[in-house]
């Protein structure tokens, strides 16, 4: 098109930014019907994207890739697996010659207090919400850098922008030391037109592999209901409302639609909300002092 605002190479079509309407886009974490990554690689497909969602369990393999036309690709990954990740991103750039988006969503929910949970089940959250993403995010940099163009997504929480609610300690650390280093790379990859956004979604009823703190028992648990005041905080309106795999999911769709992604984005209003009010005091003496008030049992 005239004034180098379209140009149009067989199927693809890409603006003078070098952005194809017709994303290339690799998400992971997409086993779960329930989940997040299975609401956005089906929602993503549906809308003409082409989806390349990776998973660990294949169990839903057909729900998954049902009705979208072959605009869905199934790969096994397992996030501790550097060398099964660079398999995957080859086959990718193989098949579609680009790379466009990557969206990080595989996750692993660890609950329990401070005090109750192994530091071996830590390690292995950080092993793939930290360390394993980190990796995949250092395997796809190049390839962005080399198109001149990209976005990479991190999948995080409401809650890494602001004080940490009991029991869920070790799972925003693995999130935030995320979010730490996403902004980190936005800067470092700006120069070659790559976006990096911590995507912030409040709770979500998925089924998120949860693994629960059991290093102490009995009468040694100080808070042995821990976990079952924390999901109470959040029915009882302690953060921002729950929501939708599917209402995520949409929210993820028009962040990769957006011409000016942010580094930090919110999964809807309540969440923006609920940051917002996280950020006005530095101190955060008014979010202590309500999480205080609400989990003052022991």
């Amino acid at each position: 098109m005239a004034g180098g605002v379209l140009v149009v190479t067989s199927d693809w079509e890409y603006d003078a930014r070098g952005l194809s309407s017709r994303r290339v886009v690799l998400i992971t974490g997409c086993s779960s019907p329930q989940g997040i990554g299975f609401a956005t690689a089906r929602a993503l497909a549906r809308r003409g994207h082409a989806v390349h969602a990776t998973v660990r369990d294949h169990a839903h393999d057909e729900a998954l890739r049902d009705g979208l036309n072959g605009r869905l690709v199934i790969h096994d990954l397992d996030l501790r697996d550097r060398v099964g990740m660079r398999a995957v991103r080859d086959v990718i750039l193989s098949d579609d010659e680009r790379l466009d988006v990557l969206i990080n969503n595989a996750g692993y929910g660890l609950i329990g207090g401070v005090e109750q949970v192994d530091l071996d089940r830590v390690r292995e959250s950080f092993d793939t919400n930290f360390f394993g993403t980190t990796a995949l995010m250092q395997e796809v940099a190049p390839v962005m850098r080399g198109q001149r163009h990209g976005h990479i997504i991190n999948v995080s929480t409401v809650f890494a922008a602001g004080l940490c609610p009991p029991a869920l300690g070790y799972y925003i650390a693995s999130k935030a030391a995320l979010e730490t280093v996403a902004q980190a790379l936005a800067v470092e990859l700006a120069p070659w037109n790559v976006h990096v956004t911590n995507f912030q979604p409040g709770p979500v009823m998925t089924s998120l592999s949860r693994e629960w703190g059991q290093r102490l028992t009995g009468d040694e648990d100080p808070r042995p209901t821990l976990s079952d005041e924390l999901y109470q905080w959040v029915l009882d309106g302690g953060g921002p409302a729950p929501q939708s795999a599917q209402e995520v999911a949409d929210a993820l769709c028009g962040l990769i639609d957006s011409e000016s992604p942010t580094l930090a984005q919110q999964s809807g209003s309540a969440a923006r909300t609920y940051t917002a009010q996280a950020l006005r005091d530095p101190t955060r003496e008014p979010e202590l002092t309500a999480l205080l008030a609400a989990f003052a049992r022991g």
